[in-house]
């Protein structure tokens, strides 16, 4: 074998080598990969400018997630072999009103975002709680938000209002 073959295969195997010890190192130890400070510290200021838009959303995102969650446990009911008849009725009775629940919060965001309210709103067992953000507190408005949200629940829950 001449030296230039030998060479070359040398450094292939090297090469390799250090291939496959790169990708299976675990990814927080790679530097390639990391965030640099500069980085951190810019999310850190978009975070600190968001508007409150994004924390009606947010706030609404995080109220959603409950629900699903809820949803999942409930369907976790459903489909356990331990469960019995009663049991696994109810649980589907749950999905329903939790579904229901998601469908009306959404209707209220609708129709109050007509008008330009910019809300989150949690129904939780008889209460509805409407978070609006973008709003000085004021007794007319929130009058009128009330007055917007029982024709869309007709009525059913008691409502809470609050400013941010």
């Amino acid at each position: 074998m001449n030296k230039q073959a030998l060479a070359f295969l040398t450094m292939f195997s090297l090469i390799l080598m250090l291939s496959v010890y790169y990708v299976t190192l675990p990814s927080d130890t790679t530097t390639v990969m990391k965030e640099t400070d500069v980085t951190k510290e810019s999310a850190k200021v978009k975070e600190k400018n968001t508007s409150k838009v994004n924390e009606a959303d947010q706030l609404q995102e995080k109220i959603n997630e409950k629900k699903d969650e809820e949803m999942n446990k409930q369907s976790s009911h459903v489909a356990d072999k331990k469960k019995n008849e009663d049991e696994k009725k109810d649980a589907l009775e749950q999905i329903d009103a939790l579904s229901e629940e998601k469908k009306l919060q959404q209707k209220i965001i609708d129709e109050l975002a007509k008008d330009h309210i910019k809300c989150a709103v949690e129904i939780k067992e008889t209460t509805c709680i409407i978070t609006v953000f973008e709003q000085k507190d004021d007794a007319k408005l929130a009058n009128k938000i009330m007055q917007k949200a029982n024709k869309i629940t007709n009525q059913k829950y008691f409502l809470e209002v609050a400013f941010k």
